[in-house]
């Protein structure tokens, strides 16, 4: 799961919207603002305020260094829109030290939806004014969601906190990611990392919601998930390709995070009993390219693309 934290550079604009279909997202920070939309399915949305289930038309706001996860039962499609707090610093600097909650509210059908929605239209139209219409939509749409949603106030000394967490987070996940398949421990991360194991792991319990552990059994479970679709290696092949001591941890571990034998979860696929959604959604998550998204958007809002 290379990048999976992610460092979005804009450009000028500092602003991008896309449509994603996404199975699993591991806990992952930004430096960006990003609210996103549940066009369909379901989500867990893990953050620091806990865990939320969300349904479709469901919205939540990330802040920006804040760990969070998505996981979905089957593919769930998302709207996203990650804007940078610069974007607002020659009107509202004071975004740059504002937070939101990240507990989902309703938005389908709701002024705030259509808000979003409306923004997301003229941004995937991208022609002529329809860019300054977009940028000033995205100014209604925060100066709604300060109105609507909670939020507080971070000092800079906070601020400068939260980014020295994130850059620890982005150590963690990248050296996690390159060495999954080999023995890890704890103990070894840490001394790695110039941290007592004490320290470390009550840091990665708060930064990503559980523990060290059960956070690398996620990575080895979803790489086994990807060449249980992908290959025809036996389970035991796989069980050590992804870093398992034993098969009946991977066994266990599969089981817990999606619900079912590893064995099952193969004989589903190839017995064409996964949707055809799944069945093209290999990785974790697939991002559609611009046509794309405007293509499902107009399908669902065709009068937001007649403006």
């Amino acid at each position: 799961m290379k990048d999976e934290f992610e460092i979005i550079t804009h450009g000028a604009a500092d602003y991008k919207m896309f449509v994603v279909n996404l199975l699993y997202r591991t806990p992952h920070v930004h430096k960006d603002f990003e609210i996103c939309l549940l066009l369909e399915g379901a989500v867990r949305l893990t953050s620091r305020e806990g865990r939320c289930e969300c349904g479709s038309g469901s919205l939540w706001v990330t802040n920006p260094y804040e760990s969070h996860e998505l996981t979905a039962g089957e593919p769930a499609t998302i709207l996203s829109l990650q804007i940078s707090p610069v974007f607002f610093k020659s009107v509202f600097p004071q975004m740059e030290n504002i937070e939101f909650s990240s507990k989902p509210v309703p938005a389908s059908g709701s002024a705030l939806g259509e808000l979003f929605f409306r923004t997301a239209a003229a941004y995937f139209r991208s022609e002529g004014p329809d860019a300054l219409l977009c940028v000033g939509l995205i100014f209604l749409l925060f100066h709604r969601l300060l109105a609507e949603l909670p939020h507080s106030r971070v000092t800079e000394k906070e601020k400068i906190s939260q980014q020295k967490k994130a850059d620890r987070i982005r150590a963690l996940t990248e050296y996690i990611d390159s060495h999954y398949r080999e023995k890890l421990l704890l103990t070894g991360l840490a001394g790695k990392m110039g941290l007592t194991m004490s320290y470390l792991s009550h840091f990665f319990k708060n930064s990503f919601g559980v523990s060290f552990q059960d956070y690398l059994t996620k990575i080895r479970c979803e790489k086994a998930r990807q060449l249980l679709l992908l290959t025809d290696f036996s389970l035991l092949d796989i069980s050590i390709s992804c870093g398992f001591s034993d098969i009946k941890y991977f066994y266990k571990g599969f089981r817990r995070q999606f619900g079912c034998s590893p064995r099952q979860y193969r004989l589903h696929f190839e017995g064409g009993e996964l949707s055809p959604q799944q069945k093209s959604l290999l990785s974790s998550q697939e991002v559609l390219p611009d046509s794309g998204g405007r293509a499902l958007l107009e399908k669902y809002f065709p009068d937001l693309f007649r403006e």
